[in-house]
């Protein structure tokens, strides 16, 4: 993991199967105070990155209700995909 920058927190993925993501991504927001969030999804596919996205978005959401995640997308198509129902806390980088 990368170290804190300002007031961001940042959370590397270094695995490629999303289960695995996903409770490492559950157990770094309940151990660390991130309010502000980016996750660099870039060496996900576009489906695997959706669903981290989605996913993490949500329980984020439930821990920081008026906190940011900032998703890196591994492109711009992901934005069509996910555009109709982006959460408020979510914004792609």
């Amino acid at each position: 993991m990368r170290q804190k920058v300002i007031k961001n927190q940042y959370f590397d993925i270094k695995i490629s199967n999303t289960k695995e993501i996903i409770e490492n991504f559950k157990n770094f927001v309940a151990k660390h105070d991130c309010p502000e969030l980016v996750i660099d999804l870039s060496s996900l596919n576009v489906i695997d990155a959706t669903k981290v996205m989605i996913l993490s978005s949500t329980y984020h959401f439930q821990k920081y209700p008026s906190g940011k995640l900032k998703c890196k997308v591994p492109s711009s198509g992901i934005r069509d995909v996910i555009s109709a129902f982006i959460p408020k806390n979510l914004e792609l980088v």
